[in-house]
């Protein structure tokens, strides 16, 4: 993935927003394919623990093309900071996999009074509840999109990773529209950023912030994400003023 490609919506001479219809349809096409690619890597984090085999790509540098552009492209860089620091911190643990792996079970799978659910019910309904109306919304989205889960990945609609990989399914979508074509999708999906992800990733990762674990690194995926959606939200509302 090439790191000069934009998230920053383009301008005119006047220093505004080109609009939504305003930009040409290759600067358009590659700034959604670039959100897609970076949604679709944050989803496979919280989807299921690192395999030894991921964990040797990223010590050889797999991940650098992403996190260059969301340092350079999405100003995210205390993030993506925290995320490499903590990346080389696995290098002083005895068994980093099974470390990491423990460290996602205690963050995303064990008793909710302790962990950071990775579930929007959870954060955004009040009382703490798995599988109620911001599970049911989600449900509703997904099915009126056709947008499918895999059997083998059997959680609930508002789990976090679903919910980043419909958004870069969004994304894919947004890239094949030409002008004329792209405001309706594209204010479902700023709509979709600000009412379903942005309003409880922050406090999401707060409480990661605050678990005890062997390595900073899930905590810091948990930082870059509400970043990364806060930064797409601002662009977002920046590009449709």
């Amino acid at each position: 993935m090439s790191t000069s490609t934009s998230t920053t919506p383009p301008v005119n001479g006047s220093g505004n927003s080109a609009g939504v219809e305003g930009i040409a349809d290759e600067s358009w096409a590659s700034l959604w394919e670039s959100e897609s690619v970076v949604c679709r890597w944050l989803a496979t984090l919280f989807s299921t623990e690192l395999t030894s085999d991921m964990l040797s790509r990223y010590s050889k540098g797999e991940a650098a093309p992403i996190l260059e552009l969301l340092r350079h492209e999405c100003a995210l860089e205390a993030e993506v900071k925290r995320l490499e620091n903590a990346l080389g911190g696995l290098t002083v643990l005895a068994s980093a996999q099974l470390e990491l792996a423990a460290d996602f079970a205690e963050l995303f799978l064990v008793d909710a009074r302790t962990s950071a659910p990775p579930y929007a019910s959870f954060w955004n309904d009040g009382e703490r509840l798995f599988q109620s109306e911001t599970a049911q919304r989600m449900a509703k989205r997904l099915a009126q999109s056709g947008f499918s889960v895999t059997r083998e990945f059997n959680e609930p609609a508002d789990h976090l990773a679903i919910m980043l990989e419909y958004l870069a399914f969004r994304c894919e979508r947004l890239a094949g529209l030409g002008k004329g074509d792209r405001s309706e999708e594209f204010e479902y999906t700023r709509e979709y950023l600000r009412n379903e992800l942005c309003n409880w990733l922050p406090a999401f990762a707060s409480r990661c912030n605050q678990a005890t674990t062997a390595s900073d690194f899930y905590p810091a995926i948990a930082a870059l994400t509400a970043g990364y959606c806060r930064q797409l939200a601002d662009n977002s509302d920046r590009l449709a003023s």
